[in-house]
């Protein structure tokens, strides 16, 4: 999939970043932030349950979240919850 932490972080930003395909005019900043906070959740937790996919589309889409969550105030989803609190406490 995505071979380096820059590749994926390219590869959200032509998804969320300015003029990407669901444009949230996110920053590489946010994105790098987003996913350094995902990858500490994954390995705090530890799970079958998060578990780093090698930058798929499962990993953009709870970058997202993230994002969202913390950018935008949405509220965390349910199945990732105590995730999402850990990481942005």
């Amino acid at each position: 999939m995505n071979t380096s932490f820059n590749d994926f972080i390219n590869y959200c930003l032509s998804f969320y970043g300015a003029a990407g395909l669901y444009d949230q005019g996110r920053t590489k900043e946010q994105i790098a932030y987003a996913t350094t906070l995902y990858l500490d959740a994954i390995a705090h937790y530890d799970s079958d349950v998060y578990t780093w996919g090698d930058g798929d589309s499962l990993d953009r889409e709870r970058v997202r979240d993230i994002m969202n969550q913390i950018y935008d105030g949405e509220p965390a989803h349910d199945d990732f919850k105590a995730a999402f609190t850990y990481v942005t406490s």
